[in-house]
């Protein structure tokens, strides 16, 4: 071969080697292009559903990866779950709202394992024991955030919940209805219900639960009354708590494992003790006074509506003035004074608790 011709085939060489130059430089292009439109920022993030199919990807160090979702409506638990598998270091999942401020975090670990964030929604107040739970709004947008590196794999789900935990929304209970069938879906998860007393006669509130339970009573201020008596000791156990007094309210907030099922009915109270018999309440319109004959150790608790109106006398003790008494009545005869005479339309409410004893409720309004 000439040295001519060893020339021109290195030229061709050459030409050769730029075109492929060429073109990997423009399919390299195209990835970059390609990077830049994904899912790498907030603007680009990738729209998935509640309850949708499960979202992949593979993460590397220093790249954030975005979804946005809509949160749902109702009473029910957001649950986002990140599976991550790598062979070191962690993967991070962020929830974060519109304006990107971070909602919660989770992490997971070296190898495979699962971070989890659960939120409930925004108007289910105080649903869940878990007080820190974060709360989204119905309907708003927010976003996932995930970074680190590995292979993951992105869940989205939503749970309902049979019945509201909070106060405002608790479920009436009708006396001599079916049982109330429920469940507690999760550990942190609290269902209530209320009932009110219809007339002078005593009324069993009656709870059967597959495993322990815990109720908390509250009268309708919120104020815890009792934690005892409707809490189920065992598995399979029942808890009854009697109550009267007309118009008297009760509400009843029933928490423990989740996956407990129970039952909550109310049903006239047969027993032939009255109640009532061990404390008595002493007022009338123009008076100041309130006295109360109990039993020595039995907790009182005292307030005073304004007639129709939600705002309350305040009760003078000890020197101080408060819109409520909550006290342990160290005798058996104790006057309360209030701060102006009662008038026609002022409510009286007193609540005594024992041990051993049922409550005793009284409700009085002027005439």
């Amino acid at each position: 071969m000439t040295r001519i011709s060893i020339k021109r085939y290195f030229c061709y060489i050459l030409v050769l080697l730029v075109l492929l130059m060429a073109f990997f430089l423009c399919r390299f292009n195209l990835f970059v292009k390609a990077a830049s439109s994904s899912n790498i920022n907030p603007q680009n993030a990738t729209n998935i559903s509640v309850n949708g199919s499960n979202e992949t990807g593979s993460a590397t160090l220093g790249t954030e990866y975005w979804y946005s979702f809509q949160a749902p409506t109702g009473n029910v638990w957001v649950i986002a779950r990140l599976t991550g598998s790598q062979t070191a270091g962690v993967m991070q999942m962020d929830i974060l709202d519109e304006q990107l401020n971070v909602v919660k975090s989770s992490y997971t670990h070296t190898g495979n394992h699962l971070a989890e964030i659960v939120c409930r929604m925004e108007f289910q107040g105080v649903g869940s024991k878990d007080t820190y739970m974060p709360k989204l709004l119905e309907e708003k947008n927010y976003y996932i955030r995930i970074s680190g590196t590995g292979t993951y794999t992105l869940n989205l789900n939503s749970y309902a919940d049979d019945f509201y935990g909070d106060f405002d929304m608790a479920t009436p209970l009708t006396a001599g209805a079916t049982q109330t069938v429920g469940m507690l879906e999760r550990d942190d998860d609290i269902d209530s219900f209320y009932f009110e007393v219809p007339n002078n006669m005593s009324y069993k509130v009656t709870i059967v639960a597959t495993k322990k339970m815990d109720t908390r009573i509250a009268d309708d201020n919120d104020y815890t009354i009792d934690s005892n008596s409707l809490r189920v000791l065992r598995d399979n156990g029942t808890a009854e708590y009697t109550m009267s007094g007309y118009q008297i309210r009760r509400y009843f907030f029933l928490s423990g494992k989740g996956g407990t099922q129970y039952k909550i009915s109310v049903d006239i109270n047969n027993d032939d003790s009255q109640l009532g018999l061990w404390t008595s309440v002493s007022t009338s319109t123009g008076s100041r006074y309130i006295t109360v004959n109990t039993l020595k150790g039995a907790k009182i608790s005292i307030i005073v509506k304004k007639g129709s109106k939600n705002k309350k006398i305040k009760i003078r003790y000890k020197k101080k003035k408060k819109t409520k008494i909550s006290l342990t009545q160290k005798k058996e005869t104790q006057t309360y004074t209030l701060t102006r005479n009662l008038k026609p339309g002022d409510v009286v409410i007193v609540t005594a608790t024992k041990k051993r004893y049922k409550e005793f409720n009284y409700k009085k309004k002027c005439k």
